[in-house]
């Protein structure tokens, strides 16, 4: 050391426009190597992920922007795209991360949302660039955050996915997380459709734990085994309240013609029933989907496989409202989707029946009609998003309607507390954040009053 105790800089400004979010701007402008080693400051930025989490770190950095609000995944293929009619999104190259102890200050959970006011130095690690603080100061979102609570009359259809539940590992623990989510997060939705649950056998001891944890929560459990390779499956937890006519495997044995390999690797299941509310029988009918992964998007076969799937899952909305006009349907689920194209296919767009072919590399028939509503769209947008991958929210869980549920539609919320939360909270089981990686959803629909038609 030669000297020490030197006045340093004023600190670099960082904000809503420096870096630039635009991918094509000049390099210095958007290139966090340009501030590498430099003094930076942060007013207000927002927190767009809950922290990562390692062996030996296991309260990790967190996602950032120093922008006043979250950054989205948007439509299209992300930068630099294929040009043309299909859409590029710019991929958000302002997003960095924040590693809150780094340079001695305390470790600090920060759930998504967050904003802060930071002073520290910029530096790389792990192939991302970080702030690394002198000086935080953390104005915490508040997770979990629950659904609001049903009003008299309304029924609800909810849907999760499970974080590959499987009766191994910490089971003990990730049975009383998601308990605690589904009680008082989603409040127990009268049908809740599951995702990634690996046996009957998980959903009836997650039934069991439930009950256990709340008399008055009584859940029957449905599951078939699918085909996917890893074991895990969709199924249905259906309180005491509704009463089940049937649910149905659809499309277990349909062949993707890319190869003759079958189609879905978890058909959907298709549960029809009857809630009785305000003295009157109300009929549902609810699909549980979870879609192929976005994994090797970039090859024709994923593309193609995932525009099928979606095909397949439309021509079987088309029967049912064909063949059952009058009965609300409603279609929930990972899409592992987007509500928009992500340049490749657009395949909430198919199974809505409303996509544009020109802005998708792949696309198919239309084959809806009346086309279904995606309660997502009527949502506030800063609320619709439902997973987050490298600091971006997205929304992959859906809930699809039917032109014969809209009388009866209240709309949909997100239950808050998984898509936001630290990674190291999944075996916590004093809290119910981060019982998954997904944010679950509720559908309110109101039941007919005096069987008019009119709720």
């Amino acid at each position: 050391v030669n000297s020490s105790g030197n006045a340093l800089p004023a600190a670099k400004v960082l904000n809503g426009s420096v870096p630039s979010s635009d991918p094509v701007a000049p390099s210095c402008a958007i290139e966090f190597e340009c501030y590498e080693g430099m003094l930076v400051q942060v007013t207000n930025g927002t927190v767009t992920g809950g922290n990562l989490s390692f062996g030996s770190d296991p309260v990790a950095e967190v996602p950032v922007t120093a922008a006043t609000s979250r950054t989205f995944r948007e439509p299209g293929l992300e930068y630099p795209g294929v040009g043309g009619s299909i859409p590029t999104w710019d991929g958000n190259p302002e997003v960095f991360e924040l590693d809150p102890d780094k340079l001695g200050l305390a470790s600090a959970i920060i759930p998504g949302g967050s904003s802060f006011t930071v002073t520290g130095v910029i530096g790389f690690e792990f192939g991302d660039y970080e702030i690394w603080p002198t000086s935080l100061v953390v104005s915490e979102a508040v997770i979990p955050r629950a659904v609001r609570t049903r009003i008299a009359g309304e029924t609800t259809v909810g849907s999760l996915n499970l974080f590959r539940f499987a009766t191994d590992g910490e089971y003990t623990t990730r049975l009383s997380k998601l308990s605690l989510y589904i009680r008082t997060v989603l409040l127990s939705p009268d049908v809740l459709a599951v995702q990634e649950a690996d046996s009957i056998i998980a959903l009836q001891d997650l039934a069991d734990q439930i009950i256990a944890d709340d008399a008055g929560v009584i859940y029957t459990p449905y599951l078939i085994e699918g085909n996917d390779f890893g074991g895990i499956d969709v199924g249905f937890l259906v309180r005491s309240d509704v009463d089940v006519d049937a649910v149905t495997q659809l499309g277990a044995d349909e062949t993707f013609y890319y190869d003759d390999s079958l189609l879905h690797d978890r058909p959907p299941l298709f549960l029809e029933g009857r809630y009785t509310g305000n003295g009157k029988d109300f009929p549902i009918a609810v699909m549980v989907i979870h879609n192929r992964s976005l994994n090797s998007i970039e090859t024709e076969r994923v593309q193609l496989k995932r525009l099928a799937q979606a095909e397949s899952i439309a021509a079987k909305v088309q029967d049912f409202q064909v063949n059952n006009p009058a009965i609300p349907l409603v279609v929930v689920g990972d899409y592992n989707a987007y509500e928009f194209t992500d340049g490749y296919a657009d395949v909430v767009g198919h199974i809505k029946g409303e996509f544009n072919p020109a802005e998708s590399l792949q696309s198919g028939q239309d084959l809806v009609e009346p086309n279904l509503i995606n309660q997502i769209d009527l949502l506030p947008a800063n609320e619709r998003y439902s997973y987050v991958f490298e600091g971006n929210a997205q929304a992959l869980d859906h809930a699809l309607t039917s032109q014969s549920a809209a009388p009866w539609l209240r709309g949909m919320q997100y239950g808050r507390g998984n898509a936001d939360a630290a990674e190291n909270l999944i075996l916590d089981p004093t809290t119910a954040a981060a019982s998954s990686d997904h944010d679950g959803l509720v559908v309110y629909l109101m039941t007919d009053y005096d069987g008019d038609g009119v709720a």
